[in-house]
């Protein structure tokens, strides 16, 4: 998986969770003021203020609805609909393909634990919350492709025209300072080789917008990630752990590469793999997910009772 899949795939954690966790605070929100606070005609709290201008409960809310209400009320359906599908069709996701999917999920991170903490650290995901979602698309994967058979024949010409895809990758965990020539490159080099500190030097002089203010840190890439030139990724790879390079060669510019970390994933079984190739393959064959979970309204009847928001 690399930089930018992850980038895209956290995004989309990102805003279920977000949704999710808006749209019960919503939900509890409507039930205790309604139901178990005694009603005050006209009154709603005042949840912020600006000098003497209050923001109430109520504007609050309201602001809510209208830029989130029905993409949350949505994926309130979805849940419903599909844990509805999934009882009528006796479908459940045990605890050992979770911690399976979890495991597939987390192994360009090196571990679980790391996957998470990383998750909570820069995203702002909990555990739970992973947990949660990667357990609701199991089930709705299981739904999609419960009538699809996939032959042993399939899986082999898979693997026979695909046999690099489930190699384990190195993985390395980079920091970098680019300048913007050679003789630039060998002073931040002389720098360094002096003592300076590598990230303070990259917030100081380096000319990469994504990873200065990070200390010029871009974290774990794969050993053939498409998006990192190949004359920085050639050059990481011949480092150990803590090891510097440069300055090397760019399309305009020069670059000094700091090796922080390699994680080098096991592999995975052959079992795990040709799984893995079934459940891809079935899913190719399959009713799209975000279909199955429109037909999945319909079929049980989903409606919005407001005026305001439509499915």
């Amino acid at each position: 998986m690399t930089r930018q899949e992850k980038g895209l795939w956290a995004t989309v954690i990102v805003l279920i969770a977000c949704l999710l966790s808006i749209c019960g605070w919503i939900w509890f929100s409507g039930i205790v003021s309604k139901e178990d606070i005694p009603p005050s005609p006209g009154f709603s709290p005042a949840v912020a203020s600006i000098q003497d201008r209050l923001i109430t409960d109520d504007e609050w809310v309201d602001e809510l609805k209208k830029r989130y209400g029905r993409e949350m009320l949505m994926t309130l359906l979805n849940r419903q609909a599909v844990e509805l599908e999934a009882e009528q069709m006796a479908i459940t996701v045990t605890g050992a393909e979770l911690e399976a999917e979890l495991a597939v999920m987390s192994r360009s991170y090196g571990s679980k634990e790391r996957f998470f903490s990383e998750m909570e650290e820069q995203l702002g995901i909990t555990e739970e919350e992973l947990r949660t979602e990667t357990n609701y698309r199991l089930i709705l994967e299981k739904i999609a492709t419960d009538d699809i058979r996939i032959e042993n024949e399939q899986i082999d010409a898979y693997l026979e025209q695909y046999p690099d895809q489930y190699l384990p990758k190195r993985q390395m965990n980079l920091s970098i300072i680019e300048v913007a020539s050679e003789a630039e490159g060998n002073q931040v080099m002389d720098r360094l080789e002096d003592g300076e500190d590598f990230a303070q030097l990259a917030t100081e002089v380096s000319l990469d917008e994504y990873s200065r203010e990070e200390g010029g840190q871009i974290g774990f890439v794969e050993e053939d990630d498409p998006f990192i030139p190949q004359t920085l990724l050639d050059a990481a790879l011949e480092l150990d752990p803590g090891d510097i390079a440069g300055p090397i060669s760019l399309t305009d510019t020069y670059a000094v590469v700091y090796v922080q970390e390699i994680i080098k994933p096991q592999a995975p079984s052959e079992e795990s793999i040709r799984e893995s190739v079934r459940k891809q393959l079935a899913l190719e064959q399959s009713v799209s997910l975000t279909e199955l979970e429109h037909r999945l309204r319909e079929k049980y009847e989903a409606r919005i009772l407001t005026g305001t928001v439509t499915l």
